[in-house]
């Protein structure tokens, strides 16, 4: 009896071994790799350009203050179209980052509050809300997708990140020049 015992013992034993093995997570796929880092420059870039833009409308709203002040209202309304193509972009930024949402066998470890004051303290108009609230856990998953797949939805959001990035540049560089065509005068 007792070496039925052990003979069934060690059946248990090696049996569960066996399947500890079989279910072992496998390495994970150089796409799946792949769209791992271009995650996490996502959340890195993300970041920048966000604090970029928020400094772009912050000194535009800055400038119009200044010139409506001065009372020159030309150059206040160039800024204000400025500063709504800003606002404009940051909603486009919000409606992105919604999009991202974490990878298989990740948790989503980064800040997607963005503390930042949308009250203007001067007059005029915007074709825009401010509302930017969204919700990250929206349900939206990329579970059960193949690897590839996820990688082209990581290039796709880095690509849409990237075209963000060049239409800020553009819209700095607008700021700046009204402002040298204001210092020229």
């Amino acid at each position: 009896m007792r070496f039925e015992q052990t003979s069934i013992l060690f059946l248990a034993c090696s049996l569960a071994v066996i399947i500890g093995i079989g279910c072992g997570d496998a390495a994970p796929s150089a796409s799946f790799q792949e769209a791992q880092k271009i995650h996490e420059q996502l959340d890195r870039l993300a970041a920048e350009l966000h604090d970029e833009l928020q400094l772009a409308v912050g000194d535009a709203e800055a400038q119009i203050e200044a010139n409506l002040t001065a009372g020159d209202s030309i150059f206040a309304m160039q800024l204000g179209r400025v500063e709504s193509q800003l606002g404009e972009l940051d909603v486009r930024f919000h409606d992105w980052e919604s999009t991202v949402v974490p990878l298989p066998g990740a948790t989503c470890d980064h800040d997607h509050e963005h503390d930042h004051d949308h009250a203007h303290d001067h007059e005029h108009e915007h074709d825009h809300d401010h509302d930017h609230a969204h919700d990250h856990g929206s349900g939206v998953s990329l579970e059960g997708m193949s690897d590839e797949a996820i990688l082209e939805i990581q290039q796709a959001l880095m690509a849409e990140l990237t075209e963000m990035g060049v239409l800020l540049e553009e819209v700095k560089s607008s700021l700046q020049n009204i402002g040298n065509e204001e210092d020229a005068e």
